[in-house]
């Protein structure tokens, strides 16, 4: 059975569909929002957390109008595919776009790369994931349940939940249970009523902007076994 935040989460995305399908959803559901539209990369995220949560019809009606690595519409993304970023989350490593890489410069680079080096495997590529993990735990607010704002975020003085999210996530490849416990009581805690969760966080960790599909999506793949 699905954990009750879990099931309010997917709740909420599933009221975020764009069509009678449903084969693609919205980013946010304030209809006023600059960000009211269909993103490719988010709907291959989408079809990873369904298929996780038992719900692989929808993940499967999806991938029907969007296919892995279709170019993404997110102008902050132009020409890279929709499948180059989240695709560590399924275990596919060809299409990483920092693959290869020994480190990162943001947390959430981090976190996917150290995913990335999991899944290669062998004595180095656990040796490269394993250093990454320690980064990210040192930073790690165990109290707050953040990470120390990396330059993305200190560019915006914002904290982002998605990060957390993540962390959780590699928390339990790295079978890391006072993490991975910190992480999921943050994210209950910080749940909007309508099962989403907003992206950013201010200093004092107040919520700043709206929910999205994005941030849920992978707040529900942490929380989720």
């Amino acid at each position: 059975m699905l954990d009750p935040a879990v099931q309010r989460a997917s709740s909420y995305v599933r009221s975020l569909r764009a069509d009678e399908v449903p084969s693609e959803y919205y980013e946010v559901s304030e209809k006023a929002h600059s960000e009211y539209r269909v993103y490719s990369q988010t709907q291959y995220l989408l079809s990873i957390m369904f298929k996780h949560i038992g719900n692989e019809d929808l993940a499967l009606k999806i991938r029907s109008r969007h296919l892995p690595g279709e170019v993404d519409n997110d102008p902050t993304r132009k020409g890279r595919g929709s499948n180059d970023r989240f695709c560590v989350l399924e275990g596919e490593t060809g299409r990483f776009y920092l693959a290869g890489q020994k480190d990162a410069l943001n947390n959430d680079e981090k976190a996917l790369l150290s995913l990335y080096w999991l899944q290669k495997g062998g004595p180095k590529g656990m040796q490269y994931a394993k250093a990454l993990w320690r980064q990210l735990r040192d930073q790690y607010d165990i109290p707050r349940g953040v990470l120390k704002m990396d330059k993305a975020d200190r560019n915006k003085n914002l904290y982002s939940v998605y990060k957390t999210a993540l962390v959780g996530i590699l928390a339990k490849k790295m079978n890391d249970q006072e993490i991975l416990a910190s992480v999921r009581a943050t994210l209950r805690s910080w749940q909007n009523a309508d099962g989403g969760w907003v992206t950013d966080r201010t200093p004092d960790l107040q919520p700043n902007g709206v929910a999205n599909a994005e941030t849920t999506a992978l707040a529900i793949l942490a929380l989720s076994d």
